[in-house]
């Protein structure tokens, strides 16, 4: 008996889950706690038996119950919305509330990872099963130990859906979007490829005030070739990000979020 080639089998394992990877986080709305799913594929999906793994800084892995997208379908180039703050409005049927899904970790800037889950021929769902993840994604804080992980992020490098588990989209507490900026589904994503906006760049030490903190912050960050210093996003660490960064320091005051 020929054997068949390992290279040949993952081709027809991604091949055979192509349309489910269609699904990706494209977006993530930080002031309004908002999380959109979108469908990049070309044919609509039902997602019936469709589940969310998901995880903050303290909450632990939660898995959402099975039929809580039962009936519920994403037509092509479309997306369905969940609201963290639990105020859809029942005359948009593509928006959920969070609390719809049972179990969901409460949404947070500090540390999140969310993972998209489809059911196999039996209609189960087996969250070891890198098989049957259809997108991830995951960001944190500083702040957060660069020793936190998540039960399903390991899963979703072994997937092809996230290239290194440990790897984080950086964010800092001004973030209000973050958009997934190469759409290519099925293929590994990582903080790369995503663009993150603040509404205040510039305070660097993510305590809400712009002060000599975030200056020692940016030199450190800077001279470590951090991303966090990369401000003109260009994955070089020159004289534009210094530039860049003294603009943003000399607005003088963040927005008044709550310190």
């Amino acid at each position: 008996m020929r054997s068949i080639p390992l290279a040949m089998l993952m081709l027809a394992s991604t091949l055979a889950h192509s349309a489910e990877r269609d699904l990706q986080f494209t977006t993530i709305f930080g002031d309004s706690r908002i999380i959109a799913i979108r469908n990049t594929g070309d044919t609509p999906m039902p997602l019936d038996g469709w589940r969310l793994c998901t995880q903050n800084s303290t909450s632990g892995p939660m898995m959402s119950d099975p039929g809580t997208l039962d009936g519920v379908t994403i037509p092509a180039h479309s997306s369905i919305i969940i609201r963290y703050n639990n105020d859809a409005l029942p005359t948009r049927p593509t928006h959920f509330n969070a609390s719809d899904f049972v179990d969901i970790a409460p949404f947070e800037l500090d540390a999140y990872a969310i993972s998209l889950y489809f059911p196999d021929a039996s209609g189960e769902v087996d969250f070891n099963n890198p098989d049957q993840m259809a997108d991830h994604i995951q960001w944190k804080r500083n702040l957060i130990s660069n020793d936190f992980g998540t039960l399903c992020s390991p899963v979703a490098q072994d997937a092809g859906l996230w290239a290194d588990a440990s790897e984080w989209i950086y964010v800092r507490v001004h973030m209000y979007l973050i958009e997934l900026r190469d759409q290519n589904p099925g293929e590994p994503d990582s903080p790369d490829v995503y663009s993150v906006s603040l509404d205040c760049r510039g305070d660097l030490s993510d305590d809400g005030i712009l002060d000599f903190f975030d200056i020692s912050a940016f030199i450190s960050y800077f001279a470590a070739q951090h991303p966090l210093a990369d401000f003109s996003n260009d994955g070089i660490w020159d004289f534009f990000d210094v530039s860049l960064f003294l603009s943003a320091y000399s607005e003088g005051q963040c927005p008044n979020f709550g310190f």
